[in-house]
């Protein structure tokens, strides 16, 4: 798949820390010009673009930040792949892996630099905030869920693949390499380097099945859904005789169709466009008109203890929490 540079929508970059991020962020400013590369650091940070702060930490408006990002062509930061996957549902995602071991130490050699951290290497790597951050920023996805991924250990293959994938051409930079007094070789003893890898087991997994997929990689054609299958929603339960939940489609964004059956037979079919505020304020539908409220008494006879099924109309997808089973009254 290829991407001109006039595309409606931003490759979205997840920046996990110490995997040759900041080198990755420079060229893109570079091909693309800052002015296009939108950056998500988190609220305090300097580095994080005004657009951001204003449309998501300022206000959540999920509506004004899709407007901004759409004039943008790269989006960048320390986030987790689910804070933007549905606001720019057609955004490739790419990231690069790092071997674990190296990853932390690296990030220890970083905080012991630049953040004034005092305590040792141990002291850093037990610290829960610090582990599995690669498998953490994937939100449960692999990485063959995303459009591409690159191997920090191989950043020029890896680079010179991204360019060909999209049409672009990134230059090589190589930035924020940390140092350190006794040189990154001598931080860690064998027990420490055990440790480190038993802790980020969920790391060295991912790190593992980057490697043997990196070369099956290929530039055909593929659904930019990334991760996500075409929908999303839950079927939320009966309140009041009425049966609620809302679902997604997050390919066109337009009302889901849905049918509704109980135990095994259709009996209504119909639209997810009833407003859901906390859906929209959530970031997961740009309007909110994705919620359903059915009436049992419009589903005909339903009693206590009858199993009601909710699916798209093209049967792909049936909500989670489907089938529910009517409670006593």
């Amino acid at each position: 798949m290829q991407l001109s540079t006039d595309m409606q929508f931003p490759i979205i970059y997840l920046h996990i820390p110490k995997t040759a991020g900041t080198s990755f962020r420079i060229s893109a400013e570079h091909y693309f010009g800052p002015w296009n590369v939108l950056n998500d650091y988190g609220e305090n940070s300097p580095n994080t673009s005004e657009d951001i702060l204003n449309a998501f930490y300022s206000n959540n408006d999920v509506a004004l930040l899709k407007s901004k990002g759409i004039e943008k062509k790269f989006l960048t930061g320390h986030f987790s792949l689910g804070k933007y996957r549905e606001v720019f549902p057609q955004s490739p995602v790419v990231t690069f892996f790092r071997d674990p071991v190296d990853r932390v130490i690296s990030e220890y050699v970083h905080f012991s630099t630049h953040y004034g951290f005092e305590g040792s290497l141990e002291d850093f790597y037990r610290k829960k905030h610090f582990q599995n951050r690669q498998a953490r920023a994937l939100s449960g996805a692999t990485p063959m869920d995303l459009d591409y991924f690159g191997i920090t250990e191989n950043y020029e293959e890896s680079l010179q693949r991204f360019n060909n994938r999209y049409g672009t051409n990134f230059p090589m930079a190589v930035l924020n390499q940390g140092k350190y007094s006794g040189g990154v070789e001598n931080v860690g003893n064998s027990d420490e380097i055990a440790e480190i890898r038993e802790l980020n087991h969920e790391d060295v997994a991912m790190y593992e099945l980057a490697l043997e997929n990196f070369d099956k990689q290929d530039d055909s054609p593929r659904p930019v859904l990334l991760t996500a299958e075409r929908y999303c929603g839950h079927l939320g339960g009966v309140r009041n005789d009425k049966m609620y939940g809302w679902t997604v489609d997050r390919l066109s964004e337009q009302p889901a169709e849905l049918c509704v059956s109980v135990n095994g037979e259709q009996r209504l079919s119909g639209v997810a466009n009833v407003f859901r505020e906390d859906i929209r304020r959530k970031g997961i539908h740009i309007s909110g008109e994705c919620g359903f409220e059915i009436p049992l008494e419009t589903l005909g006879s339903v009693s206590a203890g009858d199993t009601i099924s909710v699916r798209t109309a093209d049967g792909s997808y049936e909500l989670p929490n489907s089938p529910m089973i009517v409670p006593a009254a």
